[in-house]
């Protein structure tokens, strides 16, 4: 499967005109090694090291993936889903095919 293909990805990644939105699924407190575990056109599933307490694995969240984007912070933002391991994200500056390619070679 080539992980790239916007269609492949659409339901889990989209453009918009403020930037890509993506969904991801979190484990907060996680023992996994790999920071990416999964990408697939369902789901898109990420280990963090922090609790899921008083807003620190979305810290934790927001500033990995800011780093294996190569972006800024601040062109990352945590739109929905501040209390459940499922959330949406906002990137600015990067298309779907990007975001993909980058998270996959982190897996």
């Amino acid at each position: 499967m080539d992980l790239c293909r916007q269609d492949d990805m659409a339901s889990e990644i989209w453009e918009t005109e403020r930037g890509t939105i993506f969904k991801v699924i979190v484990r907060p407190k996680s023992r996994g090694r790999n920071f990416v575990v999964e990408i697939s056109p369902e789901v898109i599933v990420i280990n963090l090291k922090s609790p899921a307490r008083d807003g620190k694995a979305n810290s934790e969240l927001l500033k990995r993936l800011a780093k294996v984007l190569a972006i800024s912070t601040g062109s990352i933002k945590l739109i929905a889903g501040h209390k459940s391991k499922e959330k949406t994200l906002l990137v600015e500056g990067l298309n779907p095919e990007e975001i993909v390619q980058c998270l996959s070679n982190v897996t």
